[in-house]
């Protein structure tokens, strides 16, 4: 009976005798039982129904979960939403309350406005991954949150909220367009002061050079342009979360994108200062390594200017070698750094490293062979720019020796470009330098004659070198001279070597000594005769004095 006259809500009499009438016990547990008797019949609850948000004026509510009777939380919430659609204004100003209650297995709280009862929390309700939630605190922030919704509605009611929310927005729409157009104005100008200091800086200009400042200016630009656009992109967001504030309806909308804004900002600045330590880490290792690159090009420069000597390394390849070490020396930083780089531990950047190296792999096959055989061709000195080469049969001057190609020059003046590989798979003549002690003399010039037997082997010999002499351009170390080359069934056949002073000039100085051979043999009367023929003529046949220089022919000088 206490327990009884505990649930009798205040202003209930009595009856007299001090017992209360039948009838008013039979309403009294009805009016109780009334938000439950529902449960009773939904007390089997499926897993398999998805949860629905409870969103009321744009503000997330409470999650139902439970599926009751058959009712998924769906409709529970459209219910919830419908009931409080239908509240009329006298209904938004009542208070929220909660009713706890059990009947059954079932327990729950129901939320209700004044008598209305919008929604119910029970324990199908209650978050599982949340181990802490009871059925008493989510309906405590439900309707707390329900509480929210009825005055923002109440306010979104209210006309004079809207005229102000309006005028406030308008404001702000106004100085946003302020803002604006002083950012396109301060672009103009600032691009304006850019162009004239790029012009005076042309003007002023003397070295012939190339100049950065087109470059920096482009870069100035640019900058200007990402730098304006964030700002205007930040302005109208900020005017738009602004405006969406000033209105009950859309006020949380405005919130969570001040607080998307607050997060953004907060977690660049978080990420900004975590990158500190690995950023000077980095610059550490970075200057570590420039000076370590530093100490070793000064070696292999030394080396290559032949004031140092070691062993193994010739000036030739000392540029060559100093190359590979600098890039072992960057190569080895950079991996030293990379970890410590901010981001490179992120799956996205490990993804485009491995398809970079995979692009690499698959694409480098036919590069790293020409840089191999370019080493090759480095290493073994075979030729070097100024050389004058024949490389399987292309004759000119190395003009270019790269890491994946060679570029000779012939003598048409045409650019002739060899891949490496294929350099290292020819034949070198190197015209320019023989190896060992005379490795400054360079190879020698030589041209053949074929003479009779009635002609005196000393005679030939002597004409051969005497026309040698007055060809300016040959030198005499070695002194010219005549070998034999073969005694064939009609004729001798000698060959003529001599020095040369520049080998870029061997084809132009085989021609002038041409010329001279020939009016050496028709000075002294001896016929070069190479065809095969079957009887002496009865005149030697040479260039009659008279003759040498006839029409069109240059005139004696």
């Amino acid at each position: 009976m206490e327990m009884m006259d505990s649930l009798i809500p205040r202003g209930v009499k009595r009856s007299s005798g001090g017992r209360v009438p039948v009838a008013l016990w039979i309403a009294l547990l009805w009016w109780l039982t009334m938000p439950f008797a529902t449960w009773a019949a939904e007390a089997s609850t499926s897993p398999a129904a998805p949860p629905a948000d409870l969103v009321l004026m744009n503000l997330p509510v409470v999650t139902l979960r439970a599926e009751l009777g058959g009712t998924p939380p769906a409709v529970r919430v459209a219910r919830a939403q419908e009931r409080f659609d239908k509240l009329d204004r006298r209904e938004l100003g009542e208070p929220v309350t909660q009713l706890p209650g059990r009947l059954g297995n079932v327990s729950g709280v129901a939320v209700q406005v004044g008598n209305r009862i919008l929604f119910s929390v029970v324990d199908g309700d209650l978050d599982p991954e949340q181990p802490g939630q009871t059925v008493e605190s989510v309906a405590a922030t439900a309707a707390a949150q329900l509480q929210t919704a009825l005055d923002a509605r109440r306010d979104q009611l209210h006309w004079p909220t809207i005229l102000r929310g309006t005028s406030y927005s308008l404001a702000a729409l106004l100085l946003l367009l302020g803002l604006l157009w002083s950012i396109a104005r301060g672009r103009r100008r600032l691009d304006l002061m850019l162009r004239r200091a790029l012009e005076s800086r042309l003007r002023t200009r003397t070295s012939g050079r190339f100049d950065w400042s087109g470059a920096l200016l482009q870069l100035a630009n640019s900058i200007a342009q990402i730098v304006g656009a964030a700002l205007i992109a930040l302005l109208i967001f900020l005017w738009l979360d602004f405006a969406l504030e000033q209105f009950p309806l859309t006020r949380p909308l405005g919130q969570r994108m001040g607080a998307f804004l607050l997060g953004l900002l907060g977690h660049v600045g978080t990420s900004m200062l975590d990158a500190v330590p690995g950023l000077v880490t980095v610059a550490v290792i970075l200057l570590i390594t420039r000076a370590v690159h530093k100490l070793v090009a000064a070696i292999f420069i030394a080396v290559q200017r032949g004031q140092v000597t070691v062993p193994g390394m010739h000036p030739e390849t000392a540029g060559a070698t100093r190359r590979i070490a600098s890039t072992v020396v960057w190569a080895l930083g950079l991996t030293f750094a990379y970890p410590y780089i901010p981001g490179s531990q992120s799956d996205v950047f490990k993804g485009l490293s491995v398809l970079f190296g995979f692009m690499v792999t698959l694409g480098s096959a036919n590069i790293v062979n020409q840089i191999m055989s370019g080493m090759v061709l480095v290493y073994s000195r075979a030729l070097r720019r100024g050389d004058m080469v024949d490389i399987g049969g292309t004759i000119g001057t190395v003009t270019s020796l790269d890491s994946l190609s060679v570029k000779i020059v012939n003598v048409r003046r045409e650019e002739v470009t060899l891949p490496n590989a294929v350099v290292v798979g020819s034949a070198i003549h190197n015209y320019s330098r023989r190896g060992g002690s005379e490795a400054n003399v360079g190879a020698l010039v030589s041209t053949s004659v074929t003479i009779g037997y009635d002609a005196p082997w000393r005679q030939i010999h002597g004409m051969l070198i005497r026309a040698a002499a007055t060809v300016p351009g040959l030198g005499n170390n070695p002194p010219p001279y005549v070998l034999q080359r073969g005694l064939q069934d009609f004729y001798v056949e000698y060959e003529l070597f001599c020095s040369i002073d520049d080998p870029r000039r061997r084809f132009e100085l085989l021609s002038v000594l041409h010329a001279a051979i020939q009016d050496e043999f028709n000075r002294n009367g001896v016929q070069i005769m190479s065809p095969h023929y079957m009887d002496q003529p009865v005149a030697p046949v040479v260039v009659s004095p008279d003759n040498q220089y006839a029409a069109p022919g240059a005139e004696k000088t």
